[in-house]
């Protein structure tokens, strides 16, 4: 066992040893995530529109792409391969596909995921999702990207318990089934239990082998137990599964047919992800103190496909595992003090390993396997008080460090061995203000600054290419949010700037003659980032429901020149961005239990290269969906369908190797849930 990983093992009890003598308050109760209105408290600077995962708002199958097309300003290049190669992107900021820090991290209740390709591809038992935005959320959460934080949620347990089991069935021979259940909340603990199985035919058909190429089969499993010995103590076991075995990667020829394919062999994509979080939480006479260990492991492999190129075809096999093994100590002041406050320190001891053929024309051209050791150390906190009756301040600092070792062992084309070390660090204040203009009403304004870490891309055998500094973001943002007294009605206005040193972009084409040193991160000197987003829920009649998100986004590179071509590209837009995006949400509910939804999203145009080059480029698109239903206190029916126009667009594009993966044509699905 390393050093890192005794500390780890040991902190949560030394924590409990040292403060269970002093331990009086109640347990506080997990709040009821019934928000459906624009809120700005003390757990964000930014303010925030929870959203509500429940049935009867989202469509059977949820997932984070769905999710993010109901949030202005945060959009997912989906590769439609478990996340991986996936970009997650938030005004400007972006991960790159395949190396490099996110953007955006994400929380299960306690648990921080690392990477982004470890994001979760199935959302089955989670209730909630609150999207933190920009910097300021890292001087709150242990793992914090530049971009911000998506926090998503379990239920809380009711008061009698529940439970349900959904059965659907569509076209593309989909099947899928979704079981849940909660006991009753007790004094001395609780349970929380979800499980799915889902499958599909794919959507991608090869003519020359005469088969569906991308076909998909998952099954997850999710449970939260709480126990609590005492009025002041709580402990939470937090355990999430998903088991995938996939067929290829959806990808296509660009300007060929967006669901036909020509080649002599596919390939698969099988996924097992485990996430567990161990959670102690401890009631004092100053506050709340909570420490969470948390262990992920994310284990991608077999994983080949096959593109064709007219003359010839490439083959490709990959593998990739990251596990993770993190402390997260939290000590938040009590209610009703004059000052706010919330500290905390994180720990992070994390791997990861993989490896990559490439073959073409039948000739393996590159074949290699490397690994990352990284340890992340981060102490954080802020303070929020009062200035005057209607003026709220809150200081905040986050103090970070990263320090990686990497190995990679290049076996063709030319053997050896590559040894490297990578250290950064960095201080991040955040200074959030906010002014009460009237009841309902406030402004508010805040200075972030945020860090992504550097580290090394692997696929390169250059070794002077494989580095990449840490990126770094000064953020402003100002707005004003507005709710009614009788909660018809709320909006909030977002105006932001964002100044960014060593922007990362990933190069996804050769940069050498051989070819061998494409999938390689550089950066940018710098870049900016303007925009603003607009979010609106209004509830004009009874049972109706309708809400808007727009975000307009525009981030350029202001110095960047080419370091292999010398090209300038100042002022040229960054990848993986979209330049607006427009959400349209409509729900009505009647006495009688009818229910039915509809939603619309419009996505700008965006490239995925940094040259603007319009052949790796995809046009503004919309998405149309919609859900009838009819829901009592035991059951409930309801009919999808989704894409309804059967847009033909391109969810991600590859630039390096000139293919695309379509987006989902129209589809149908009926689903029976049984209430208890």
């Amino acid at each position: 066992m390393t050093r890192p990983t005794r500390l780890l093992a040991a902190l949560p009890l030394s924590c409990a040893w040292a403060i269970a003598q002093t331990l009086t308050q109640p347990v506080i109760e997990a709040p009821a995530f019934e928000v459906t209105t624009t809120r700005l408290t003390t757990t964000t600077a930014s303010p925030t529109t929870p959203l509500n995962l429940s049935a009867e708002l989202t469509q059977p199958d949820f997932a984070l792409p769905a999710l993010a097309s109901e949030i202005a300003g945060f959009a997912i290049g989906n590769n439609q391969s478990r996340s991986f190669t996936d970009t997650f992107a938030i005004r400007g900021l972006t991960n790159t596909p395949i190396f490099g820090a996110p953007a955006v991290t994400i929380y299960l209740d306690d648990l921080p995921l690392g990477s982004g390709f470890t994001f979760p591809s199935d959302l089955t038992g989670f209730t909630q999702a609150e999207l933190l935005r920009g910097p300021g959320a890292g001087t709150r959460f242990g793992r914090s990207g530049p971009g911000g934080i998506l926090l998503l949620s379990t239920p809380p347990n009711p008061d009698r318990a529940s439970g349900s089991l959904a059965v659907s069935a569509g076209d593309y021979g989909h099947l899928a089934a979704t079981y849940t259940a909660s006991s009753a909340h007790h004094a001395q603990g609780d349970a929380y239990v979800a499980a799915s199985y889902s499958e599909r035919d794919g959507y991608v058909t090869n003519t020359t082998l005469n088969t569906d190429v991308d076909h998909r089969e998952t099954a997850t499993a999710l449970a939260r137990l709480r126990w609590r010995p005492a009025e002041t103590v709580e402990f939470t076991l937090l355990g999430n599964f998903l088991q995938a075995r996939d067929g290829a990667q959806p990808l296509v020829p660009l300007f060929g047919p967006y669901h036909e394919v020509q080649r002599s062999a596919e390939g698969v994509a099988e996924l097992d992800s485990f996430n567990l979080a161990l959670t102690a939480a401890f009631d004092l006479d100053a506050g709340r103190l909570t420490a969470t260990t948390g262990f992920s492991d994310w284990d991608m492999g077999p994983y080949s496909n096959t593109l064709d190129f007219g003359f010839a075809e490439l083959g490709n096999g990959s593998t990739l595992q990251q596990r993770n093994l993190s402390e997260e100590i939290i000590f938040t002041s009590a209610p009703g003090r004059d000052v706010d406050w919330r500290i905390g320190a994180f720990l992070n001891d994390g791997q990861t390993k993989g490896g990559f053929v490439r073959q073409f024309g039948g000739f393996t051209f590159e074949e290699s396997v490397y690994q990352f050791d990284v340890t992340d150390l981060a102490a954080f906190g802020e303070a929020t008080f009062a200035a005057t009756d209607a003026l709220d301040l809150t200081l905040g600092l986050r103090a970070v460090s990263t320090a990686m070792d990497s190995e990679r062992i290049e076996i063709i084309p030319v053997p050896g061995t590559t040894l490297a070390t990578h250290e950064s660090e960095a201080l991040l204040p955040h200074l959030n203000v906010r002014y009460g203009l009237a009841e309902g009403t406030t402004a508010f304004a805040n200075f972030a600054m945020g860090y992504k870490t550097g580290g090394f891309s692997a696929f390169t055998g250059n070794a002077a290419l494989a580095p990449y500094d840490a990126e770094y973001t000064t953020a402003y943002e100002a707005g004003v949010t507005h709710a009614s007294a009788d909660g018809r009605y709320a909006v909030t206005v977002r105006v932001y700037f964002y100044d960014i040193d060593d922007y990362q972009i990933e190069r996804s084409f050769a940069t050498a003659p051989n070819g061998a040193d494409d999938y390689l991160v550089v950066n940018a000197d710098s870049a900016e980032s303007i925009g603003g987003e607009l979010e609106l829920t209004w509830r004009p009649a009874k049972g109706l429901d309708l809400s808007a998100a727009y975000g307009l986004t525009d981030t350029t590179l202001s110095n960047f020149t080419d370091p292999y071509a010398g090209t300038v590209f100042n002022g040229n837009r960054v990848p993986y961005v979209p330049s607006y995006d427009l959400h349209l949400q409509a729900h009505y509910q009647h006495d009688s239990g009818f229910f039915a939804r509809a939603a619309l999203t419009t996505l700008g145009k965006t490239y995925y290269t940094e040259a603007e080059d319009p052949t790796f480029a995809q046009a503004s698109y919309t998405v149309l969906d919609a859900r009838i239903g009819y829901t009592t206190d035991t059951y409930r029916i309801s009919l999808s369908g989704r894409n309804l126009t059967d847009e033909r667009y391109y969810s991600a594009i590859t630039p390096g190797t000139g293919h695309g993966t379509p987006g989902a044509p129209r589809t149908w699905q009926a689903e029976v849930t049984l209430l208890f």
